[in-house]
């Protein structure tokens, strides 16, 4: 096959799967769209947000790449596209782990207070390095007066939770470090997710190098005939296999989001949220 052969080849390849992602997107949008003035509940309005935020990172991927599907020529920038890719994989699966219907009112209450210690942890670090930056005489943030009571309180109803749901002791501390975002870790959430592992980790793992910029993304650059104005075939390649690996995890969301967030019924947990946290935990066990 000539050269020019292969450009075609790899432009209608990259036209297919750029067709292909935005019909997916145009279904989120729609998704989106017709939850606009439902009352849902707090878990529901929680994986819209991240819902939305993949949504968002999908129409960012749209425009970086649809003049040169358009074109055939100009800048195609596969490193902001592999970045964005494993953006819409995090968030693709946090919409999944925060609306996963099987759970029961205390594992979900397990699931939400770990990430609140999570965002409540890694708040303190990059706050702590902050001060250190602004001059000493001026104000300690607010955070600092509630952070020991509030992650001592976020620590003590993680003991309860777990120990209500039958997890271990050890594991249980391991929670209450604030370093954990899934109960189960990420492999767990995409197991429940019923996601294929094995595409998973390679996926996440090779644009988490795009991510990072670690020498996976820019050591084999000559070998790639990377070029800012007539992408190369491994450019087109790579950003053909980004939009159907983007475009499939999408799909899953929408598919999600759809049953799950037309409205308030279809959260399974509503009756609980409804009813008032201390009854629903007092009848859910």
């Amino acid at each position: 096959m000539s050269e020019d052969e292969i450009a075609v080849d790899t432009n209608q390849l990259l036209a297919d799967a750029f067709e292909a992602f935005t019909e997916a997107l145009e279904e989120s949008v729609r998704i989106m769209t017709a939850q606009d003035g439902i009352y849902h509940t707090g878990r529901q309005r929680r994986a819209i947000s991240v819902f939305g935020k993949a949504q968002l990172h999908c129409m960012t991927l749209e425009t970086i790449v649809e003049n040169v599907v358009r074109t055939g020529s100009g800048l195609l920038d596969h490193f902001t596209v592999g970045t964005i890719t494993r953006s819409i994989i995090d968030a693709s699966l946090m919409t999944m782990y925060l609306s996963e219907p099987s759970l029961t009112f205390q594992q979900w209450q397990l699931r939400r207070e770990v990430l609140h210690l999570h965002e409540l942890t890694n708040r303190k670090r990059f706050l702590e390095p902050q001060g250190k930056v602004i001059s000493s005489d001026g104000p300690r943030p607010p955070f600092f007066d509630t952070y020991e009571q509030a992650k001592k309180d976020s620590r003590d109803r993680i003991a309860l939770y777990g120990e209500a749901v039958g997890i271990e002791s050890e594991k249980i501390k391991k929670l209450q470090e604030g370093q954990w975002v899934f109960v189960d870790g990420g492999r767990g959430a995409a197991r429940e997710a019923d996601w294929d592992l094995n595409a998973f980790e390679f996926e996440q793992a090779y644009y988490s190098a795009y991510v990072h910029s670690h020498p996976v993304s820019f050591m084999k650059m000559d070998e790639q005939e990377i070029s800012w104005s007539h992408p190369s075939p491994f450019q087109r390649n790579f950003v053909t296999l980004a939009l159907n690996v983007a475009g499939r995890y999408l799909e899953r969301a929408n598919d999600r989001m759809k049953a799950f967030a037309a409205d308030e019924s279809c959260d399974p947990l509503a009756p609980h949220f409804r009813d008032g946290t201390q009854q629903s935990t007092r009848t859910s066990s």
